[in-house]
């Protein structure tokens, strides 16, 4: 039987992928360098394990060869924060160990792999018409100019998975993510969790202050919704494209999504800094996701209100403690 290696496989997207693809009755390889089973403690019967580095092709080379591996998800990544500190270290994961994805499944045939990219690659924050007030959806060809490591990286090895794509015939797809939100993400993620702070604080009725504009519109795209659209990728036919955006499509505010969890919770005491004092997000935009829906058939199954109480209950059926960061 073949199976789907899935690198990154227990991370806080890269667990819904994991179960995702096991609903669809796939075997699925988790390939991690230190495996955090957290998210999927309850289904680690499922699953296969491995423990091993992306930096080290044999090893790699070995693993899809032995389990008969026939598609890719790499999701192990570099994230924003290390990255910032350390670029030559994140360019080490997220370059060379990209490479030896890539590299290793054209010599072992990989039918597919399914590359997991950034909204870092565009120029951002938006400009003119794709700015406030219009927010004129981004699509794919809106200008590339990555203005952190982190998207450097991302939109280095898209190139190359083209290239890839170009030269050998692999099957190479890149989808592009938007702001997103769900379980464990500020404690793995850090600067990226304000919207887990924000819930998590309201489970523990603690006061949380928020430094950050409430009412510029952004996606905000609960993770369950990014697995959805990865595994759609693994198996979707007759493509156009090899690049795609996935979001919600629609604009929300962090004030909305404030509002939504005050009212799930009850009474959360989030207190929201004056406008002219609240720091700008220069990521906040909307995503035109047409390509994806056409070809992909992805749409969008949580909005807010669905996507917040799925992260509670998810919190409590794992048995996950609710924390808050500094």
């Amino acid at each position: 039987m073949s199976s789907v290696l899935v690198t990154g496989g227990t991370g806080v997207i890269g667990s819904w992928v994991t179960r995702k693809l096991i609903e669809q009755g796939e075997k699925v390889i988790i390939y991690s360098r230190h495996p955090d089973t957290t998210l999927i403690k309850d289904i680690l019967n499922s699953v296969d394990s491995v423990e091993g580095d992306i930096l080290d092709l044999p090893n790699l080379i070995q693993v899809i060869r032995t389990n008969n591996v026939d598609r890719i998800v790499h999701m192990s990544t570099a994230l924003i924060d290390p990255l910032e500190v350390n670029p030559f270290m994140g360019y080490r994961i997220n370059v060379d160990g990209t490479m030896n994805v890539l590299e290793a499944s054209r010599l072992l045939d990989v039918k597919r792999v399914v590359y997991t990219s950034s909204m870092a690659v565009y120029n951002l924050p938006p400009h003119g018409e794709y700015a406030y007030p219009s927010y004129k959806p981004i699509d794919e060809d809106y200008p590339k100019a990555p203005p952190i490591v982190y998207g450097a990286t991302k939109l280095f090895m898209e190139n190359m998975g083209l290239s890839y794509h170009r030269i050998y015939g692999l099957d190479f797809i890149a989808l592009r993510f938007s702001n997103s939100f769900g379980p464990l993400r500020q404690i793995r993620h850090g600067i990226l969790a304000l919207h887990s702070k924000i819930i998590e604080s309201a489970m523990l009725e603690k006061p949380f202050k928020v430094f950050q504009d409430v009412d510029q519109l952004n996606e905000i795209m609960y993770v369950r919704d990014m697995a959805n659209a990865i595994v759609l990728a693994c198996f979707a036919e007759n493509l156009e494209h090899r690049i795609f955006n996935v979001g919600t499509g629609s604009g929300e505010t962090l004030r909305h999504f404030i509002e939504i969890v005050d009212r799930i919770c009850g009474g959360a005491r989030i207190e929201i800094t004056p406008s002219w004092e609240a720091e700008k997000d220069i990521w906040a935009c909307i995503f035109n996701i047409d390509r994806a829906r056409e070809e992909l058939g992805y749409a969008p199954q949580y909005d807010l209100e669905a996507g917040i109480g799925d992260y509670i209950e998810t919190m409590k059926r794992l048995a996950i403690k609710p924390t808050v960061l500094p």
